[in-house]
């Protein structure tokens, strides 16, 4: 029987994975934290693939815990541990001929020592969803009915995003028009609403004709039915076309592992409950165990967008996370470079974006972060 005793880490997906290489027949997670407990959650279920604990003990106590299990093959993982436990991991290990292992993520190469003979192996990372990373770090998705509009439906959202940067200011007053209007016609499949509504808006409707099936005057009245129920969203909230577009650059790369798209997440990781803390994140993706959070800013934005995302991609993917703020505002400001870049936040600006370029510039920026 081969026991796999690892030293929880901060980011507790490193241990999960590690786990998953040495393929143990039992994991005790120590933590000297006594509050600080290996997450029962299905993710762990999924990938773990045997049964597991967690232990609480200080390093001194480290030797005699040690010798108390009752196995044929111990292996240590040092990763989590601080300096003063690894030392003592080291020495107990060289005294007694346990193994030790170290996972290295950059590298994707797992380390092992035996017998003070150091050896490699391939590192293999699964390809983690954004609810499962998520729910390691104590959050939980909520099951929202989220369209994510392909094939023929992206024109619409090419069509509202194109509208949207012709004229933002005009976009925008649109947007709060037809939000109104979804509240008096709510539950109807045709909307109606005044010919002056129509004409104060001509050129957009005329623009994003392709949202509408039906969408014409009769009679002094503004008669309108989407092409897809769903489209609604598209000219009812004036950033989330921009979202789209962030979404479809990051999709079409084909590069990550999994991608969602306005991601409501509960702090507190159970039932959802109205009064929990929540979050919604534009954009979310991952990547070799890694978590990309992007917030998408269409309009103005200021530094305190900058915070927001660094904290949700933290608080929600550890630090190992890639916070990303997308922005479609056509203005500069050196002094918000400073600060995502100080920050450790990725800034794509409204010419790389327009330009197609996130996903390049996320890839690019994974490989030095």
């Amino acid at each position: 029987m081969k026991v796999l005793v690892e030293l929880i880490d901060s980011q507790q997906i490193l241990n999960l994975v590690s786990a998953m290489n040495r393929k143990p027949d039992k994991v005790i997670f120590l933590s000297n934290d006594p509050y600080v407990e290996m997450p029962e959650k299905d993710v762990m279920k999924k990938y773990l693939g045997c049964p597991y604990e967690t232990m609480h003990c200080t390093p001194e106590m480290l030797e005699e815990l040690l010798l108390g299990i009752q196995a044929d093959d111990i292996e240590i993982d040092v990763h989590g541990g601080d300096d003063y436990a690894i030392a003592m991991a080291t020495a107990i290990a060289k005294k007694h001929g346990f193994t030790l292992c170290y996972p290295g993520f950059t590298t994707r190469t797992m380390y092992t020592v035996r017998n003070e003979m150091q050896e490699t192996s391939e590192l293999q990372i699964p390809k983690f969803t954004v609810r499962e990373i998520v729910s390691l770090y104590g959050g939980s998705v909520r099951e929202l009915p989220e369209a994510v509009f392909e094939g023929e439906d992206r024109k619409a959202v090419h069509a509202c995003n194109d509208s949207r940067r012709y004229n933002s200011k005009r976009w925008a007053d649109f947007c709060l028009t037809m939000s109104n209007l979804a509240k008096k016609n709510e539950g109807q499949t045709v909307w109606k609403a005044s010919e002056s509504v129509y004409n104060e808006y001509r050129s957009i409707f005329r623009s994003v004709a392709c949202v509408f099936r039906r969408c014409e005057v009769t009679e002094g009245k503004l008669y309108l039915e989407f092409a897809n129920p769903e489209y609604k969203v598209l000219v009812t909230d004036t950033g989330v076309p921009f979202e789209y577009e962030t979404y479809y650059q990051i999709e079409d790369s084909n590069y990550f592992d999994d991608i969602d798209i306005r991601v409501n997440i509960d702090w507190n990781g159970g039932v959802f409950n109205r009064k929990d803390p929540n979050s919604e994140l534009d954009v979310m993706a991952t990547k070799d165990g890694r978590l990309i959070s992007i917030s998408c800013k269409a309009g103005k934005y200021d530094q305190q967008a900058i915070y927001e995302v660094k904290t949700n991609a933290v608080q929600f993917g550890g630090e190992l996370a890639v916070p990303v703020l997308c922005t479609d505002y056509d203005r500069r400001h050196s002094e918000y470079a400073e600060k995502a870049e100080t920050l450790g936040v990725l800034l794509i600006q409204f010419d790389e974006m327009r330009a197609g370029k996130a996903a390049e510039l996320i890839i690019d920026w994974m490989k030095t972060h």
